[in-house]
């Protein structure tokens, strides 16, 4: 099985690089809107973080999910991959 390098390097808010480890993209239709779901490197790896993912010619930026119906379908989305994941080990 091949190998991708799942590490992102964005700019914060605060203007610092941060590096994240990708767990899942996902494309949502229904939101017309790319989601991130992501833990922190060097960061607890038990913590998964989501977002909204911007994606621009020369650099990724995150935004923070703030929808309460987007919040509810990332949770399911997380419940899934963690669910997936767990299947695959």
């Amino acid at each position: 099985m091949e190998e991708f390098d799942t590490k992102l390097t964005l700019k914060a808010e605060n203007g610092h690089n941060v590096t994240i480890d990708i767990l899942d993209i996902i494309d949502s239709y229904e939101f017309n809107k790319t989601f991130i779901i992501y833990t922190l490197v060097g960061g607890d790896s038990a913590t998964v973080l989501a977002s909204i993912l911007n994606e621009t010619d020369l650099e990724y930026s995150l935004d923070t999910i703030t929808s309460q119906e987007e919040i509810n379908y990332i949770d399911e989305q997380i419940k899934l991959f963690m669910v997936e994941d767990e299947s695959l080990a």
